[in-house]
């Protein structure tokens, strides 16, 4: 029996004898017997909303972009809790900026270079694009104007960039030889896979001039319909050479 000095039992509001009640302080400053009892703590912050405006909005996507550029770390920004803040936080940013108002993922995407501007095109949504870039001094870049954000940082002779939700194929016009050491393309919620187009070649024929035959070789960077036709001097098809295709057609 518990017993203070006057002779009378004497608990505590925990249950315990001659104790001091509870002692155990919570987030909110209430004190509990057992900090197991404590009211569940509410988040930080609304996963997305950066500025603390309690909506999420392309303003947090471009804080968001900020952030993966100067390779910081916000809680706030870390959708996915992975402990780092990067393209795929963007694009779950972006998602919920969208809603349910955007078209089905890209499941690929084909990356391509024509003069000095480089295209990635994909076969449906494409949420962001993240590059790293290697280059000299004399080396400058324009990134497309179409896009929800568009963003780079350069350090020395290293361009990080990201564009989220290009409008187009178009991804940035550059002058200056570079390298792209690093590139990722994502959809509205991973990383997807890339193929980098180089030029259609269709060789010379050799021997040339021949009898009875020659050879040519045609170079294809990705699957698509392709027909080599053979022209007499005044323009008359006088035999196709190859036609091939990826499946048939419709």
């Amino acid at each position: 029996m518990c017993i203070r000095d006057s002779g009378t039992a004497e608990y505590d509001e925990c249950g315990d004898c001659n104790g001091d009640g509870a002692s155990e302080e919570c987030w909110d400053g209430s004190f509990v017997c057992d900090a197991a009892d404590c009211p569940e703590e509410p988040p930080a912050c609304t996963a997305g909303d950066l500025n603390g405006d309690d909506t999420v909005n392309v303003l947090d996507v471009v804080a968001l972009v900020a952030l993966v550029l100067g390779s910081e770390y916000d809680e706030c920004g870390d959708i996915n809790g992975d402990g780092t803040v990067n393209v795929l936080d963007v694009v779950a940013t972006v998602s919920i900026v969208l809603g349910g108002g955007r078209s089905a993922d890209a499941t690929s995407a084909t990356m391509n270079i024509e003069g000095n501007t480089l295209n990635i095109s994909g076969n449906g949504f494409i949420g962001a694009v993240q590059m790293t870039l290697s280059h000299g001094s004399d080396f400058s870049i324009s990134l497309t104007n179409d896009a929800m954000v568009a963003d780079y940082v350069t350090n020395n002779n290293t361009t990080t960039l990201m564009v989220v939700v290009p409008g187009s194929e178009e991804i940035f016009t550059a002058s200056g030889d570079y390298d792209i050491d690093e590139m990722i393309v994502a959809n509205g919620s991973s990383v997807i896979n890339v193929t980098e187009v180089s030029s259609f070649t269709l060789e010379a024929a050799y021997p040339n001039p021949f009898n009875p035959s020659t050879s040519l070789s045609l170079n294809m960077p990705v699957e698509g319909y392709v027909s080599v036709k053979a022209y007499n001097l005044v323009g008359q098809v006088v035999g196709c050479l190859l036609y091939t295709s990826p499946s048939p057609r419709d």
